[in-house]
């Protein structure tokens, strides 16, 4: 492997004409210049200067070798240019994923301050449940996604990503206008036995485990009556007064006028947190920052 810091010696020596002045330049003694070159011409295996009585001039093979280096050089000091834009966040792009109401709720102003703070970044946003998300990031597609579970279940395998915990989202029971429970403070498990239910139909199975979760432990089965696939429509239906539905504070701003939305006992939360692989890069790092100081405070009861 050729010596870069010979190759620019070599380079050096052309460009003055002479090793002596090549030395002055480098801050090096003629000596040291003198080594270097000896020890790439042995490496080459062919002479790369000719000297004279003036200096020194290259080779043919030196010159051929002067040119390839000074690309080599360039390139190197592109990249040092590229690593430190990454670094200090002046340029790079990040690709974002997000379950559908942390979406609505935490990204859009994350965003925002995100791009005040590093204008030059390129941001990409994809909305995924939580199981394809850990799929893009795992696979490089994605830089970081935000993403949910329910501890201690149903819970979220994450594999080798790193997972930094975001905020508790409170769990909600959604009920129609005039519902008795619309009006206490906490609504305890046992209270809602007799209901019927929406349940959530995504694709990821957690909302639907979680439910069954909380009935089993308040020692019934859920009645399931209708099944939906977004809150708007969930709300809608409670609205309606045919079940009632559990609902996440983040999806609270979904729910319609008049739905109200209660505290449960026991209370149920889920976790929202960031993920991405090990070794993030710094504009990853740079939004779970911000996403960090996203407003809990936001999310209502209704």
């Amino acid at each position: 492997m050729l010596d870069l810091r010979q190759l620019r010696v070599l380079s050096a020596v052309a460009e003055s004409g002479s090793m002596t002045r090549a030395a002055e330049r480098l801050s090096y003694t003629a000596s040291a210049v003198s080594q270097q070159m000896a020890a790439l011409e042995r490496q080459v295996g062919a002479p790369l200067l000719v000297r004279h009585a003036r200096g020194a001039r290259l080779t043919e093979v030196g010159r051929v070798l002067r040119e390839h280096a000074e690309a080599v050089d360039e390139r190197l000091r592109t990249a040092e240019r590229e690593v430190r834009d990454l670094i200090e966040l002046r340029a790079g792009r990040l690709r974002l994923g997000a379950f559908a109401s942390a979406a609505s709720r935490l990204i859009p102003d994350a965003i925002t301050e995100f791009r005040r703070r590093h204008a030059d970044i390129t941001l990409s946003l994809d909305i995924l449940d939580p199981v394809f998300a850990v799929e893009a990031v795992t696979a490089g597609r994605l830089d970081l996604a935000v993403v949910f579970d329910y501890p201690p279940g149903p819970t979220l395998d994450v594999g080798d990503l790193t997972r930094e915990v975001l905020l508790d989202d409170p769990v909600l029971v959604a009920v129609q206008p005039g519902h008795p429970c619309a009006d206490k403070p906490v609504v305890s498990v046992a209270e809602l036995s007799t209901e019927p239910w929406i349940r959530d139909c995504g694709p990821d199975p957690m909302c639907r485990d979680m439910l069954d979760r909380f009935c089993r432990e308040g020692g019934f089965s859920p009645t399931i009556a209708f099944e939906a696939d977004n809150y708007l429509t969930i709300g809608r239906l409670v609205e309606a007064g045919v079940a009632v539905a559990l609902v996440p504070g983040l999806a609270a701003d979904q729910m319609p006028e008049g739905v109200a939305l209660r505290p449960l006992a026991p209370a149920v939360s889920r976790r929202v947190s960031a993920v991405f692989r090990p070794g993030a890069t710094p504009s990853a790092l740079q939004m779970i920052s911000v996403l960090r100081t996203s407003s809990p405070d936001r999310l209502s009861t209704g």
